[in-house]
């Protein structure tokens, strides 16, 4: 599991869609929810959006995902798109920062399978199995191969 700090390393912004889109790809617990509720309202003691007082309180984690929907019920497919993008970023980024080079491969493979096998990392998914099955035969290492992809990522994540 990861926290939303990862998001804002990253220098990205995070909100509610950043929540909803955790927890939907069970990035994020649902406590991580609660706390971002919480200092969401010390921040802004004006708020009356009932969905967000709830969220202050512990909930089992069917009703933080449940009112995270509510809250989130107008955003845009391309809002939720470049939170997805940035997810998956800052996900791939710090395998890319912290993971041993013996098990980037296996580590990348893990975010494939947990985001759903997206397909516009199939192309990169399949460089880097050549990489890791066959290093000979590749120009690149895997870690080069996920830098590149990181790129890529955060353009689109910038437009």
């Amino acid at each position: 599991m990861y926290t939303v700090e990862i998001i804002k390393k990253n220098e990205f912004e995070c909100n509610w869609i950043t929540l909803f889109i955790g927890r939907k790809f069970k990035l994020i617990s649902s406590q991580e929810v609660t706390n971002y509720a919480v200092n969401h309202l010390e921040n802004n003691p004006n708020i009356k959006n009932e969905n967000i007082l709830e969220l202050a309180w512990e909930q089992t984690e069917e009703k933080v995902d449940s009112l995270l929907e509510q809250i989130v019920s107008d955003g845009s497919s391309e809002v939720m798109n470049r939170e997805y993008h940035k997810w998956l970023y800052s996900v791939l980024k710090d395998i890319y920062i912290n993971s041993a080079d013996d098990m980037v491969f296996s580590d990348i493979e893990n975010i494939f399978f947990m985001f759903n096998s997206p397909e516009h990392m199939h192309n990169f998914f399949r460089a880097v199995s050549d990489a890791f099955y066959y290093p000979s035969d590749s120009e690149y290492t895997v870690k080069e191969l996920l830098k590149e992809f990181l790129e890529t990522e955060k353009q689109i994540i910038l437009n």
